[in-house]
């Protein structure tokens, strides 16, 4: 009966059963066991009569094809798989710490989890049967009900389940890594935090000692240790390892990362003493402390690498060690330029990829036989990196094209301050905010006296050249982070004072009258004096939200009108009556 269950809920178990089972049983015994080949079983049993039957089974052939260990207990059979390896356990029912099978399979299960479980029971019960597959169990026997074939049979299979179980789960995984690593790359468009989350997951994934990115493209003609042209950009792993006697890290893996370069493929070294490298790699690697090497190339296509960037020097954390190796320095200049040149070559065909980077993983404890998957997840991961390099290139593109725009629509072109637009926008945000926290507002607006004039005499070239140093004064004027200084209209100039009673404005107009007066620039055409010289109207307020800033605007202009009038060179400012008086 329990024989029948498992083959009809376990498809895993299914198939093995139905097409192994018809074969004699010396045929199976001879095609899957070989003498080489002795499985060391656990055995959880503490029936003397049991116990001496499952030796006498396993044991009844002419060559040992098993070792058996038996101990009475659960714990005693957990600190075994916790002290050594076996193949397979057989969990016999009713062992003293054990009130239930199922609560013993977990047990044994979380102790060991790639090693199989068969389970032994005196009772045939197809509830408990499936109880235990449930828990984890490979297959149920019925003592009394199996000889020696049988067992045999269901340990070589059980133990085949059991890998292909653990294969499945080794590549969920994988599956599940890679995918959590792409959303690490992709969760951020600043390339430094792209590279850096790409060899934290690589490093984690394969539980390699280090793992590096170099970017191998734009190198300086004389690469340094200090350039961040030709450092690491991006690093994870045990300061501890991989440098213990290199003067200079950073300068040395560079080196490595541009040695393997040269491939257009993966470059996978399992044992650095006995790979064909050349003698001075072979020299630096020993000297790095590596001894194994996974080196997969990040490629661009040649309108992405045409128009990508070179990173800004504070992206790269490059050491600044001066007593760098000197061979190291002589290797890495020597090696960019045979870059350059295998570059260029495959650059010339617009089809191709042009080598941006490589991303290099370091083992430095041992020689490491690096699987067919491991560099196929390198391959795939440095693809979605590639992409992730060009997005991020397109967004700094963006952002700075924004920032051009943003720059061009607020700033003044011929001076440089704040424009008019610029201006009205700050003027309405800090009446809105200062109408709320009831704190006052002052205006300050400027005019160059008888620039007309000026512009006559000395031409508009000179004029233009006046406007920039008058606009230069009047923003140096300006300190806080909240003031504002912006070129009104024409002559006309403004300055914006958040939270600036009537004395900080008057103080405020003064300073910029005395560094105008400070310039001396001649103005010979001036009915009232030798230099350039300006007229000041101020207006001071405590905002109101049902009220506009363009009273303010009015009251401050009123101020200057009054001050031209009054003969110019002079501050005016106006008062709650609207009334200009003199300062």
């Amino acid at each position: 009966m329990v024989r029948f269950i498992l083959k009809q809920i376990s498809p895993i178990a299914r198939i093995p059963l139905e097409t192994k089972i018809c074969r004699p049983p010396n045929t199976i015994a001879l095609n899957v066991f070989k003498p080489s080949q002795s499985l060391k079983i656990l055995l959880v049993e503490d029936n003397l009569a049991d116990v001496a039957l499952m030796e006498d089974l396993l044991g009844s052939f002419s060559y040992p094809l098993f070792s058996l260990k038996t101990v009475k207990s659960v714990d005693a059979g957990v600190k075994c798989l916790q002290a050594s390896g076996f193949d397979a356990v057989l969990l016999g029912l009713w062992v003293p710490d054990s009130w239930r099978e199922i609560n013993a399979i977990a047990t044994l299960k979380a102790a060991a989890p790639a090693i199989p479980v068969i389970v032994l029971t005196d009772i045939d019960d197809e509830n408990a049967a499936l109880s235990a597959l449930r828990e984890g169990a490979q297959d149920c026997l019925i003592k009394g009900r199996f000889q020696r074939t049988l067992l045999v049979r269901a340990i070589h299979y059980a133990i085949e389940r059991q890998q292909i179980e653990e294969k499945l789960r080794q590549q969920a995984e994988r599956e599940r890594l890679l995918t959590q690593t792409i959303e690490n790359i992709r969760s951020s468009l600043d390339l430094v935090d792209i590279l850096q989350n790409t060899v934290a997951g690589v490093r984690k994934f394969l539980k390699a000692d280090r793992v590096l990115i170099y970017r191998c493209h734009n190198l300086p003609a004389n690469p340094t240790a200090n350039d961040p042209k030709s450092a690491i950009a991006a690093d994870d792993g045990d300061p501890n390892l991989c440098q213990e006697k290199t003067q200079n890290i950073t300068d040395a893996l560079a080196v490595s990362c541009l040695l393997l370069a040269r491939s257009d493929s993966p470059e996978v070294v399992e044992n650095v003493s006995e790979a064909e490298l050349d003698l001075s790699f072979k020299q630096l690697l020993a000297e790095l402390g590596i001894a194994a090497v996974l080196s997969v190339p990040i490629w661009q296509s040649q309108d992405r690498f045409a128009t990508s960037e070179v990173l800004p020097a504070e992206a790269w954390e490059a050491e600044k060690n001066e007593g760098a190796l000197l061979d190291a320095n002589s290797l890495l200049a020597a090696e960019k330029t045979h870059l350059e040149q295998i570059n260029a070559a495959n650059c010339q065909d617009k089809k191709r990829n042009c080598l941006w980077g490589m991303l290099t993983a370091y083992n430095c404890s041992s020689a490491r036989h690096w699987q067919e998957w491991e560099v196929e997840f390198l391959k795939h991961l440095t693809f979605q990196v590639s992409i992730a390099i060009e997005q991020s290139q397109l967004y700094r593109h963006l952002a700075a094209a924004n920032e051009k725009l943003q720059q061009l629509a607020t700033t003044d072109g011929l001076t440089g301050i704040a424009n008019r637009r610029q201006f009205d926008r700050i003027l309405i945000l800090e009446w809105r905010r200062l109408a709320r926290e009831k704190f006052p507002l002052s205006l300050i607006m400027f005019d160059i006296d008888f620039f007309k004039l000026y512009n006559d005499f000395y031409g508009h070239l000179a004029g233009d050249d006046c406007l920039r140093q008058v606009a230069r004064a009047i923003a140096s004027g300006v300190r806080r982070p909240a003031d504002l200084a912006a070129r009104y209209g024409g002559e006309e100039f403004a300055v914006v004072l958040p939270n600036t009673a009537a004395g900080g404005a008057i103080a405020v107009a003064r300073t910029i009258c005395d560094r105008i007066s400070n310039l001396k620039l001649p103005h010979d055409r001036s009915p009232i004096g030798p230099c350039v010289t300006l007229s000041v109207g101020i207006a001071t307020t405590v905002p109101l939200t049902q009220e506009s800033p363009a009273s303010l605007i009015s009251r401050a202009d009123s101020a200057l009108s009054q001050a031209k009038a009054a003969g110019k060179n002079r501050i005016f400012q106006a008062t709650d009556n609207s009334q200009p008086s003199i300062k």
